[in-house]
């Protein structure tokens, strides 16, 4: 990273406001998730994992939201605004700043209920069937 950036979790209904927008965004994208083994990954889930990252940074309303979120980090110890990308050397730091953003607001959602699911459902094995 070119730029020193300092994650600051954000507040629950504004992480949840994220949450919502990106969950939309890959709804609305068609992906097939349950083409997804974390656990196992293949050609089909590489490429569904891909179209869902395409479908939440082509969205508006992801990006809205993570600019709501990063108002509370700070990069090169000032507040993160669309402005802070303007400098060129500031751009390279703009994917690695969102994921950590998305990582450290949505993982406090997502974890739990991925493993709770995997709990739950049990991992499908897959078997020859004759």
């Amino acid at each position: 990273m070119n730029g020193d950036f300092k994650f600051h979790d954000s507040d629950f209904l504004t992480a949840m406001k994220l949450k919502r927008a990106v969950t939309v965004a890959v709804k609305e994208s068609g992906v097939d998730i349950t083409s997804i083994d974390l656990d196992n990954l293949k050609l089909a889930s590489i490429n569904a994992i891909g179209q869902m990252v395409l479908a939440a940074d082509s969205s508006e309303q992801v990006e809205k939201a993570v600019f709501v979120c990063l108002k509370r980090c700070l990069y090169n110890g000032e507040k993160i605004t669309p402005e802070t990308f303007e400098p060129i050397e500031a751009r390279k730091d703009y994917y690695e700043i969102i994921i950590e953003c998305l990582q450290g607001n949505l993982s406090p959602f997502f974890e739990p209920l991925f493993l709770k699911l995997k709990k739950l459902l049990g991992q499908p094995k897959i078997a020859a069937q004759k």
